[in-house]
């Protein structure tokens, strides 16, 4: 199946007027043929468990949620185990917020339900009264993100491509002039999001369409199959298909960028080793906590569209 995000990103400079000066497109076939058949034993240590934070503020009037767990041994087939009992704090620069361990689910941390980000304003997570290393003292670990402004979306569209089995989802909307920024966008079906994992969301910078109109600009996918053949999602008349655009910060674009990468398919050939993916969390902690600005809009599946 056609990579996505490379096609998305290939419209994404179509539709901005940028002129492609040279496409260059190589193939390298290479066959061995492998008669080894010695068993070899692999002999993998543990690796320690490290601290990890997910957590994020957006201008959308809601509860939201820093998650605290330890990681886990890439071959465990465990739950990473929660992290309670911690003091959790956003500091915006007017209020000091402390946030409330869910009774539901151990190690999420939220703020009311009328909590919401204001642009321009810098959070600072702050988490205390933690011991990850289990040596008797507590570690203190900070964060902190700016709120991004963004525009208004004017307009979705959509587009099913009957030859990826996939539907394109259309924006239009005006990027800010004189600035640099970077974009997220997720998509849903229906209110229930379908990219909800950071590896399908798709980010990029306004490299693309600089201080102009993104007019009708492919920048997420519903795709209909997986790799396999096999239905992943049906769309059909009367759904709605809904698009979210986030105004995040080159930080958390090179942390998203890093994720896909770490997690996306490799050739084992012709692939780097493996990297650390980017963190904002102090104290040798894994994870990212970011605020962005966040709008949206949506459409309706037509049948004939």
């Amino acid at each position: 199946m056609v990579n996505q995000k490379t096609m998305q990103k290939y419209s994404m400079m179509k539709n901005s007027g940028m002129k492609i000066k040279q496409v260059i497109w190589g193939l390298a076939i290479l066959i061995f043929a492998v008669a080894c058949k010695e068993d070899i034993d692999l002999k993998l240590k543990d690796s320690a468990p490290r601290f990890v934070v997910d957590g994020r503020i957006t201008t959308d009037t809601t509860t939201h949620v820093v998650r605290l767990t330890m990681s886990a041994d890439y071959f465990s087939n465990k739950t990473v185990p929660a992290v309670s009992g911690a003091t959790v704090t956003i500091d915006d620069g007017q209020q000091v917020l402390q946030l409330v361990e869910s009774d539901e689910e151990p190690g999420f941390y939220l703020t009311p339900s009328d909590y919401f980000g204001l642009p321009g304003r810098t959070y600072k997570l702050k988490i205390e009264d933690v011991d990850t290393n289990n040596d008797g003292q507590s570690e203190i670990y900070e964060a902190q993100s700016t709120l991004q402004p963004v525009n208004d979306i004017d307009s979705i569209d959509y587009e099913y491509d009957d030859v990826n089995k996939v539907w394109k989802v259309f924006l239009y909307a005006q990027d800010i002039p004189d600035r640099e920024d970077y974009y997220m966008w997720a998509v849903a079906k229906n209110d229930s999001l379908v990219s909800d994992q950071y590896s399908e969301l798709v980010t990029t910078s306004d490299e693309f369409f600089d201080g102009n109109y993104a007019k009708r600009v492919w920048v997420q996918s519903i795709e209909e199959e997986d790799e396999d053949g096999d239905v992943k999602i049906t769309i059909k008349e009367g759904d709605w298909i809904k698009l979210y655009m986030g105004g995040v910060t080159l930080k958390f674009h090179e942390y998203l960028e890093a994720v896909d990468e770490e997690t996306g398919f490799k050739n084992p050939m012709f692939s780097g080793p493996p990297a650390n993916v980017p963190t904002n969390i102090s104290n040798g902690a894994l994870g990212y906590f970011t605020a962005y600005s966040v709008v949206s809009d949506s459409i309706q599946v037509q049948e004939n569209k």
